[in-house]
């Protein structure tokens, strides 16, 4: 199948956050429990337009540290979107990689200006994740 998009990220938004902890320990951020997912929504009323929304939880139950992101990042694609590309790669895969990164600097930027030690988030095999969604 040849897919012939161009493809572009065009914003970010974190849509929900909550930090919450009862610790005064700037550790609080090591040993965090992960919790990662992600899926992709079509717009109807935009044809060139689709959204990837990660849902990011971490906890550190025994600091009492809990850590939930909502971020959005909407693309935007230089044909209107079919079938074709809604089940490609572009979507699966490539758009959620590019938009990863920002949600990293997002979680680390909050966590250090939050007075913790920055989140430092690993990186993600997003087609090991695509297939084991399917």
């Amino acid at each position: 199948m040849d897919l012939d998009y161009q493809m572009k990220l065009k914003h970010i938004q974190v849509t929900e956050l909550l930090l919450n902890s009862d610790s005064s320990n700037t550790n609080a951020t090591q040993n965090l429990e992960v919790s990662f997912n992600f899926d992709v929504k079509f717009v109807e009323y935009d044809a060139f337009t689709f959204l990837i929304n990660f849902y990011f939880i971490l906890e550190n139950k025994e600091e009492q540290f809990l850590l939930k992101v909502k971020l959005i990042a909407f693309f935007e694609v230089d044909k209107a979107i079919d079938n074709d590309f809604k089940d490609s790669d572009f979507v699966r895969i490539n758009a959620p990689a590019i938009a990863f990164p920002y949600l990293r600097t997002f979680i680390s930027n909050l966590t250090l200006n939050s007075g913790y030690n920055p989140v430092i988030l690993p990186s993600f095999n997003f087609l090991k994740i695509a297939e084991s969604k399917q």
